[in-house]
């Protein structure tokens, strides 16, 4: 490759600090390695995802609808007075069921690896970010509490808080543990399906099919072409900007 020096700024013979700076010929391109290059690469960007919206707004609609009919059973408080004044068991059942199922549903999925990549994030975002996401209300249990605070509950409003963190963190840690035991039961099955297919082929068949893998091991052992070495040589790559990636440079 030539090389030209270059001076620089200072009128000094192309001498910068100590080292030359060199210019690369204009005949030959500079050549790019792909590493870097992938730094740079267009990737998938989940807000353009058009059908993430959809599984989300469908399933809050369906948790909110769910919700607002379990107020509508059960409007009012658990007492009328005293510290139970303070709980209000629709809020309550929600914020349950909401933490069971998306705990169930996170563990479960995060295990299922013989579903789908993208069955997996529909569901996650559908049913738990939707779903669950709608079902559940954290701003109604801050204003059912805030009211208690007003009305002087005091003990019935740390006992909704603690009870409700408290219940939640064990529905929740029993949806983890369902959902570990049915995805090991699947993975079970999936093993004992396995190895039922393995045990239904002839004996014949595998015998012959193990005769001819070694008959054509030999006949090709015998036969065998040498392949050429592989081009181990540097390729030049050029950055594509419309793609954000480094391409093979067409020969001219």
């Amino acid at each position: 490759m030539d090389s030209a020096v270059k001076p620089n700024d200072d009128g000094d013979d192309g001498v910068t600090s100590g080292v030359p700076v060199v210019a690369p010929s204009p005949s030959m391109p500079p050549k790019i390695p792909l590493a870097p290059m992938k730094r740079v690469q267009a990737k998938f960007n989940p807000l353009a995802d058009g059908m993430l919206y959809l599984v989300v707004f469908v399933g809050g609609c369906v948790g909110t609808g769910l919700r607002y009919g379990l107020g509508l059973l059960m409007p009012s408080p658990a007492a009328t007075s005293g510290v139970f004044s303070a709980f209000h068991p629709a809020t309550f059942i929600a914020n349950m069921c909401a933490c069971f199922i998306f705990a169930t549903l996170s563990t479960y999925m995060t295990q299922a690896v013989w579903v789908r990549k993208r069955a997996r994030q529909l569901c996650n975002r559908g049913i738990g970010m939707g779903f669950c996401g709608g079902f559940s209300t954290l701003s109604a249990m801050a204003i059912e509490e805030l009211t208690a605070l007003h009305d002087g509950q005091i003990a019935g409003f740390a006992l909704y808080t603690l009870v409700s963190f408290i219940v939640g963190l064990i529905v929740a840690g029993l949806g983890v543990q369902l959902a570990l035991a049915l995805s090991a039961k699947r993975s079970i099955q999936g093993v004992h399906r396995a190895l039922a297919d393995a045990e239904a082929i002839p004996a014949d068949a595998a015998v012959s099919t193990v005769a001819a893998s070694s008959t054509s091991d030999a006949s090709g052992a015998s036969g065998r072409v040498s392949e050429p070495a592989p081009i181990t040589g540097e390729i030049t790559m050029v950055p594509d900007p419309m793609r954000g990636e480094a391409r093979e440079e067409k020969q001219k």
